[in-house]
């Protein structure tokens, strides 16, 4: 009886870099950072382990590609609070587009904040991810004229944003998102605006 063969299915890149970026955001949303692990990514494909490096030179940068499509999120959410005319509505609208943002893909943000404690390369995707938001910010706080330095308060209050939505959002229903953004604009606006 002579053995079957078995046939791979061959995939274009594009099909298999999907097949892993895939695997590996199911995996972010049911599990820590740490148990994410190429090996536990390229066991929910249908690729081999060593296919992996064919794509993504290593799981950094495979965490890059699941960040840019919520970079380009930022970004334009960014570019609105900055061009408005009325800061407290447009920092309102971005905050809620942020909640928004941590709502859906919280599991890709919680592991990249967490692996930038302890790898570099991580350190420098979160950094990409957070300094234009402190960026704007700190622009926004020196309008303000709060007497406030404004970089250091910018610091913390996109922090405070950050831990909070990473801990009350992440697959959070529609009212409790919208909760978070009545807590976190209020605390902007009496930073901000105390006297109004």
């Amino acid at each position: 009886m002579a053995i079957a063969e078995v046939k791979r299915r061959r995939r274009t890149t594009a099909e298999a870099r999907a097949e892993i970026l895939d695997a590996a955001s199911a995996l972010l949303r049911e599990h820590p950072s740490e148990a994410v692990t190429v090996s536990a990514i390229m066991a929910r494909t249908t690729l081999s382990r060593k296919s992996f490096y064919v794509y993504f030179p290593d799981r950094t940068a495979l965490l890059r590609e699941l960040l840019g499509p919520l970079r380009a999120e930022t970004d334009a959410s960014i570019q609105c609070w900055r061009a408005a005319s009325e800061p407290r509505e447009a920092g309102r609208a971005a905050l809620a587009a942020a909640a928004r943002m941590y709502q859906r893909h919280g599991a890709v943000l919680r592991t990249l904040a967490a692996a930038s404690q302890r790898d570099a390369e991580a350190a420098g995707l979160w950094r990409e991810f957070i300094d234009p938001l402190e960026q704007v910010a700190a622009e926004t706080i020196a309008r303000a004229d709060t007497g406030l330095p404004a970089a250091p308060t910018a610091r913390a209050l996109v922090t405070m944003n950050v831990h909070y939505l990473l801990d009350e959002v992440v697959d959070a229903e529609p009212e409790v998102v919208d909760a978070a953004v009545d807590i976190l604009a209020t605390v902007w606006a009496r930073t901000l605006y105390p006297h109004d």
